[in-house]
């Protein structure tokens, strides 16, 4: 594991340094995803970016369930409070019936909010240290790949090196050859003359 100057793993340093502050949902991120698509993902990211995206499922699925169990509260108690003046008459009955149903659902309804509030508390927790392990991981990766592109990069610099100095040689030797091909045709020409130079041309002798 690797150490910073401190001494400290670097565990230990990405959390001290996102404890006060959130890093971005890694997953939700569009330059991650650019940097990290699917098949460019190890078995740690993918198992990371897995768990990040159920965690992050059941946190919606938990909030949008405690929604549903508030606007149900709701519309108990406004039952209730329409059912109020139940008194000894036949309906009265119904209505004292139908409060004491709300009262109880009422009663039901808060334990199972209080359950989903409990569920609810640790996850961004959970959240946060899954995504830092991930922002890790990611971080790791990209070193490496920073290293490995460095290489890469050597080697073709040493490549490219080799490729000029070849062009020079043979960019010396078309001169060379045109150079040659020029007092050829001037000799040739002054010996044999225009016309049947044009003619020697012509056939391409």
């Amino acid at each position: 594991m690797r150490k910073n100057d401190k001494g400290e793993s670097l565990e230990l340093e990405f959390e001290r340094h996102f404890r006060n502050k959130n890093a971005p949902i890694l997953i939700l991120d569009e330059k991650w995803n650019e940097i990290f698509p699917e098949h460019l993902q190890n078995p740690a990211i993918r198992s990371l970016v897995a768990e990040l995206g159920t965690l992050l499922k059941n946190q919606g699925r938990q909030v949008d369930e405690l929604k549903g169990l508030k606007r149900y509260k709701s519309q108990m108690m406004q039952e209730i409070v329409e059912n109020m003046d139940a008194d000894d008459t036949p309906v009265g009955k119904l209505k004292r019936k139908k409060l004491d149903q709300n009262q109880k659902m009422i009663l039901e309804v808060n334990q199972e909010m209080e359950q989903r509030k409990e569920q609810l508390s640790g996850l961004p927790y959970r959240i946060r240290e899954v995504n830092t392990e991930l922002l890790l991981e990611s971080t790791r990766v990209c070193y490496q790949r920073f290293r490995d592109n460095e290489e890469r990069v050597e080697e073709l610099d040493a490549d490219i090196a080799k490729l000029r100095e070849e062009l020079k040689y043979k960019l010396l030797e078309k001169q060379d050859r045109e150079m040659r091909n020029d007092k050829m045709y001037v000799y040739l020409h002054s010996v044999l003359g225009p016309e049947l130079m044009e003619k020697l041309d012509s056939q391409g002798t």
